[in-house]
C-alpha cells in the first residue's frame, strides 16, 4: 500500500464522518461539539495509525 493512496483515504474517510456528523446533529452547539469530538477521534487515529506504520518499517 502507497502512504499517498493511505493518506488520501484517511482523509476522505474524516471529511466524510464530520459531514455526516453535521447533518446527524439536532442543534448547533451539537453540531460543534459532535464535530470537534469526531475531529479530535480522527486525529488521534490518524496518530496511531501513522505510529503503527512507522513502528511497522523500521
Amino acid at each position: 500500500m502507497e502512504t499517498t493512496a493511505f493518506l488520501r483515504g484517511m482523509g476522505a474517510g474524516a471529511v466524510a464522518g464530520a459531514a455526516i456528523g453535521a447533518m446527524v446533529a439536532v442543534n448547533r452547539k451539537a453540531m460543534r461539539t459532535g464535530v470537534g469530538r469526531a475531529m479530535q477521534q480522527a486525529g488521534a487515529a490518524m496518530d496511531t495509525a501513522l505510529y503503527d506504520f512507522m513502528h511497522t518499517m523500521r
